[in-house]
């Protein structure tokens, strides 16, 4: 299961959807993260602890797929979050 680190708060500034960081942040201590519309949602998913296939599911729902490819970017941002510690794994 992956949840989203709560050091990080979704803002919106200026149109546009931004992580900030609070308390610990780490390497991104003062600055802020552009999400496009993709990363907002799966990042609002993250909101509650969820598995990989949770998510893939819940983006099927929302977004279509023709090309196949959503299971991999939905791999790779998690891959990227957990990295960077913007996710957490529980």
């Amino acid at each position: 299961m992956f949840k989203a680190n709560p050091n990080f708060l979704l803002r919106e500034v200026a149109g546009e959807a931004v992580l900030v960081p609070v308390g610990e942040a780490g390497i991104f201590e003062n600055s802020v993260i552009s999400l496009n519309e993709t990363c907002r949602f799966l990042w609002q998913l993250f909101q509650e602890p969820r598995t990989l296939e949770d998510v893939i599911a819940e983006a099927r729902k929302e977004y279509s797929d023709p090309d196949g490819e959503m299971e991999q970017g939905i791999y790779d941002f998690i891959r990227e979050y957990l990295k960077y510690g913007l996710l957490k794994e529980e």
